[in-house]
């Protein structure tokens, strides 16, 4: 007995949106195997698009009474092509090496299309388009045809490219490979041989795909084939029926729409309505409403007409509908944990379908507070696994010395220096090393500095444990020198020997199934480096990178929480549970924003016929629409992430402006449903909050220490912290506290201002010397050595001079002005004043004296950054007048008293901003006058160091001291209260 009636035309069925589509399907096929005998249930063959789906489908044949004896075949669309006699297909990493050294031939005839750095990434857009215009059957005819005259040159140049390739590859491609196929085009061979095995010989038993949307050119094709077939059946998933005829009879229907996908499949086959593959209750209001906040963009001026039928269910639509706005990522992520825990307390099953994978992390992080792991479809990218994170550590520094942090950061890898007491011994010197800073101190790991130190601790084992470190690290060092495979066993010999052998004798690094995926996707890269050409160690850190980042990993070893899952928006298509989460719901996350296509834009992908960037969004469009019209939902966003504000996804405030205007019962109803999402953000907070009251927060103290302890002495850099931040000078006169440099040196702004300093000492005094000269080049040429002396990294030394190069021509035009009635004394000058009156004493470091020809001195002070404004200077940024008044009184080491006749901010940035306050202006003489006051009111054992007395624009103090005083514990706003200590 056959499992289809006969009947004229394709059978095409489908399933709603919101049902349980694995449950509502195995109904369906229960019933059609019912007659059937259990050969002939065997024989069925159910065809699904994804291994997960297939998973789902037999575990809940297996589990189903009605499924007893032979089960139905379940197969796999992407399998059907390794069970044809198609060659292998050629690893993606190896194509990609190869399609990278054509487009770099390509970048070094057409340098202005892109930067050569750019050519893997152009590779990697370039074998996706390959693949498309292989799926889609296209010649190479049909490529040259195509007609780009009113393009710009870009694309012109770019088609052209593509047209040689297309017609190039295949016979390039079997000169390397062998026979080897592209995976598109094996597949898309493999399907054209089944279907021409069809034709002649139609299956006698049945064949039924189900659950795939026919987003690909391929399974359209597959679908329409399996649809005529004598017993052929094709099920579509979340098929909206309460979409008019009007509007899919028109043809209103864009990319971007939900059910874009399956009307194609529809049309193509020439049917009017798919019929329906098994009896659904879920056919309700949500699915109505959803439909018609979906409709095509020209047609919503239809929600106005429709409005009277909407407001009498609208109650019942959003009825199990919950909506949370939570104010950002961490809130979201707690709620969402919150909600799934409170599902498995009342015996239900949850589902979070996200494709936010950051949403995803935070989820389970959030769910280990009550030791729920829930089953995760997507794993974790191996990249963040600990094999993954320490080759990315190692990548930094391939080709490159250590630096002092990279060391530490490295060391203190939980895969590095073995376990047991082997590891407890290696992060023993790990810490001392970090305690000994003056070991560090330097930009890279100076190894004699650490034989050094290994000595002086008088431990045999230490100077054993740094001899391993350096043998270690010797090949990264070295790097690749330019040739893949090269760099790659550099970077393997380096995390092999690091990763000392567990007290069992095994390396922990190639363990488990993050270790084992790390090998295998280390060898495919390692494999295809034949093909690669030259490569810089960056670039082979990269591209390893970069196959770790698209590599999941299911980790092995634990049992994930029965009912709790955490979904891609694919793979929950075939899940059903009580209550879906559907998280992340922000455009540009879900939808995502189109990947740009440097290739072809999009008027030459729709006069090709290729898939536009929408269809991507029409695909998420269909995902979401089947998840929210489930019979219980939540959906989820963050309101601000990274501190930006954020905008909902297009889906959300469609159905939000849809059910705004349906009047006060759309108004209710939507509030209903927030209220219920904001219960969940509450709770979830409330989680936080202590069962204890909380300790009493510590007071804003300005503490008042004895005249005897203040400091008598203050540079002239610290005025302003004594005006805007008097704790900091407390901390540091009074308590003897300073910050902690971290492990060695940084390409700081601190070095860079030193170096700049040091450039306008030297090129001033040559501009004094040579006042005809080429100052440009004369600053150039002490650019580059200055830099080459001072900075350690290459990469600094290039952007530093490139910045100072960029202004060098009004730092040209100001110094010469300058020195057109002046010449420079003296720089770097050290100078101190003492006033008896008040006795205290200033001290000052002057970048720059010059003495002008009346015989009068101007003061400069170099600034790297923007300079303080008039303003400014004599509210606290008083550094340049004081150094004035000291000058003015003789305090400066080897020159001679004389009036100043003006102080300057010289600015080195982009703006080269000066400024410049003449002698007898009302900014130096205020702060003359109020000096010896401020110091005077610090006399007083009652005044207290107040912390961030004026915080106003902080930018130099803001951190430093900040957790001594216990800021945030209180406020800006909070009155300080005076402290007397040390009495």
């Amino acid at each position: 007995m056959p499992m289809f009636e006969p009947q004229d035309g394709p059978r095409l069925f489908h399933l709603p949106p919101g049902c349980d589509f694995a449950g509502r399907f195995l109904d369906g096929l229960a019933k059609r195997l019912a007659p059937l005998g259990p050969i002939q249930r065997a024989r069925v063959r159910v065809i699904v698009n994804t291994r997960r789906a297939a998973r789902v489908l037999e575990d809940r044949m297996v589990r189903d009474a009605r499924f007893d004896g032979l089960l139905p075949r379940i197969e796999v669309l992407g399998d059907l092509a390794d069970r044809s006699a198609q060659p292998a297909a050629i690893p993606d990493v190896r194509r990609m090496f190869w399609l990278a050294r054509l487009v770099d031939g390509l970048l070094r005839a057409e340098p202005d299309l892109a930067p050569r750095s750019a050519r893997f990434d152009l590779a990697r857009a370039l074998g996706g388009l390959l693949d498309e215009l292989q799926e889609a059957g296209l010649s190479p005819e049909e490529l040259s045809a195509l007609d780009v005259a009113g393009l710009a040159e870009h694309w012109q140049t770019s088609l052209r490219f593509v047209d040689l390739l297309v017609r190039a590859w295949p016979e390039m491609r079997a000169q390397e490979e062998a026979g080897m196929l592209d995976a598109a085009e094996r597949t898309r061979l493999a399907q054209i041989a089944l279907l021409d095995q069809w034709r002649e010989t139609p299956p006698k038993d049945p064949i039924i795909i189900a659950g795939s949307t026919g987003s690909r050119v391929g399974t359209q094709a597959l679908m329409r084939a399996v649809a005529q077939l004598p017993q052929g059946a094709v099920v579509l998933p979340g098929y909206d029926a309460h979409l008019p005829d009007r509007i899919v009879a028109d043809r209103k229907i864009a990319a971007d729409h939900p059910q874009f996908g399956l009307r194609q499949v529809i049309n193509q086959l020439d049917v009017t309505q798919p019929q329906l593959w098994a009896a659904s209750v879920e056919d309700n209001a949500r699915q109505r409403l959803v439909s018609v906040a979906l409709r095509p963009a020209p047609v919503t001026d239809e929600w106005l007409a429709l409005a009277p039928s909407l407001q009498p269910e609208i109650a019942t639509a959003l009825n199990g509908f919950s909506w949370l706005d939570a104010p950002g990522p961490r809130e979201e992520a707690e709620a969402i944990a919150f909600a799934m825990r409170e599902a498995v307390e009342q015996g239900h099953t949850v589902a979070l379908v996200t494709p936010d994978r950051s949403v995803s992390r935070r989820v389970a992080s959030a769910l280990d507070r009550w030791r729920i792991v829930p089953d995760d479809s997507a794993g974790r990218p191996l990249h963040l696994t600990p094999p993954g994170v320490l080759m990315r550590l190692l990548g930094r520094h391939l080709g490159q010395e250590m630096t002092p942090s990279g060391l530490i950061e490295l060391l203190k890898h939980p895969l590095v220096g073995g376990d047991g007491k082997t590891r407890n011994a290696h992060l023993r010197r790990v810490g001392g090393l970090q305690t000994d800073r003056d070991v560090l101190a330097t930009a890279t790991v100076d190894w004699a500095l650490l034989r050094e130190w290994a000595g002086a601790r008088r431990d045999a084992e230490t100077r054993d444990w740094v001899g391993w470190l350096q043998t270690a690290l010797a090949p990264l060092a070295e790097g690749g020198a330019g040739d893949c495979a090269a760099g790659l066993d550099a970077l393997r010999a380096t995390a092999e020997a690091l990763s000392l052998p567990y007290d069992n004798g095994s390396s922990p690094l190639w363990q488990e199934r993050a270790g084992e995926e790390a090998l295998r996707s280390f060898e495919a890269v390692r494999t295809a480096c034949e093909m690669a050409g030259p490569m810089s160690d960056a670039e082979i850190a990269s591209v390893l990178e970069a196959e770790f980042s698209t590599t999941p990993v299911r980790e092995e070893g634990f049992l994930a929480r029965p009912g709790v899952s955490i979904l891609g928006a694919l793979e929950a298509r075939m899940q059903h549970a009580d209550l879906i989460i559907l998280g992340g719901l922000n455009e540009a996350t879900w939808p995502a924003r189109p990947s740009p296509d440097p290739w072809m834009n999009r008027e030459m992908r729709a006069r090709l016929g290729l898939p536009l960037p929408e269809r991507e969004i029409g695909l998420a469009a269909h995902d979401f629409q089947m998840a929210a019209t489930a019979p219980d939902v939540l959906v989820t966003r963050s309101v601000r992430v990274d501190g930006a504000p954020t905008v909902a996804s297009r889906w959300l405030i469609r159905l939000e402006n849809l059910v705004k205007g349906l009047g006060p019962s759309g108004e209710h109803a939507l509030s209903s449903a927030r209220a219920r999402g904001a219960r969940l953000l509450g709770e979830a907070h409330a989680l936080d909050r202590p069962t204890q009251p909380w300790p009493v927060p510590a007071r804003r103290e300005a503490p008042a220490p004895p005249f005897k302890a203040r400091p008598r002495e203050l540079a002239v850099t610290r005025v302003e912290a004594l005006i805007r931040d008097p704790y900091a000078i407390y901390a540091q006169k009074v308590l003897g506290l300073y910050p902690l440099s971290g492990a060695g040196q940084e390409a700081d702004a601190r070095l860079r201002g030193t170096v700049l300093h040091k450039i306008m000492e030297r090129w001033a005094e040559w501009v004094k010397q040579n006042p005809a000269g080429d100052a440009r080049a004369a600053l150039e040429e002490i650019s580059l050595c200055m830099h080459a002396a001072l900075v350690p990294w290459a990469t600094a030394q290039v952007l530093w001079h490139a910045r100072l190069m960029q202004i060098a021509d009004p730092l040209c035009e100001h110094e010469l002005a300058r020195q057109s009635d002046a010449h420079p004394i003296r720089y770097e000058i050290e100078g101190r004043w003492t006033f008896d009156d008040i006795n205290f004493t200033l001290t000052a470091r002057a970048d720059r004296f010059d003495l002008t020809d009346d015989q009068r001195y101007r003061i400069y002070d170099y600034k790297s950054g923007d300079p303080p404004s008039e303003k400014q200077i004599a509210a606290f940024a008083q550094q340049l007048p004081l150094t004035k008044l000291i000058a003015e009184r003789g305090g400066f080491t080897g020159i001679g008293r004389r009036p100043v006749a003006q102080v300057a901010y010289l600015g080195l940035n982009r703006a080269t901003k000066i400024v410049a306050l003449d002698d007898g202006s009302p900014e130096l003489a205020e702060v003359a006058a109020r000096f010896p006051a401020l110091i005077h009111a610090y006399d007083d054992p009652a005044k207290g160091y107040s912390p961030r007395s004026r915080p106003a624009f902080m930018k130099d103090y803001e951190t430093t001291y900040d957790l001594v005083s216990r800021y945030g514990e209180w406020g800006d706003e909070v009155e300080a209260v005076t402290v007397e200590v040390g009495r």
